[in-house]
């Protein structure tokens, strides 16, 4: 379904994944010297591609960092992601990780 969406987005607006994912992982290498992992690059992949997804992973193994990869983008600056966390240690962990 993701390779699909990608060769569709290809060819109806020249969309890049390569330069996307690459684009997107050095942004956050930038700002918190931390690679990502394929798995949160195809995530935000899909995110981008309005494809829906749900992620299974363990405490701390980084489910937040695909919704914050495209804001990462220079032409995504001007939106914003709504995370609703129960915790608000959790939610200044997240935002001070990527923002800060």
């Amino acid at each position: 379904l993701l390779e699909d969406a990608r060769l569709w987005a290809a060819t109806e607006s020249g969309y890049d994944s390569r330069r996307v994912r690459a684009a997107m992982n050095d942004a956050l290498k930038t700002r918190a010297n931390y690679d990502a992992h394929p798995w949160q690059l195809d995530v935000a992949v899909a995110l981008l591609l309005r494809i829906d997804c749900l992620v299974v992973a363990g405490t701390g193994s980084g489910k937040t960092t695909p919704f914050l990869l495209p804001l990462l983008l220079p032409e995504n600056h001007d939106k914003f992601a709504l995370i609703v966390s129960p915790l608000l240690s959790l939610q200044a962990e997240q935002v001070s990780f990527i923002f800060v």
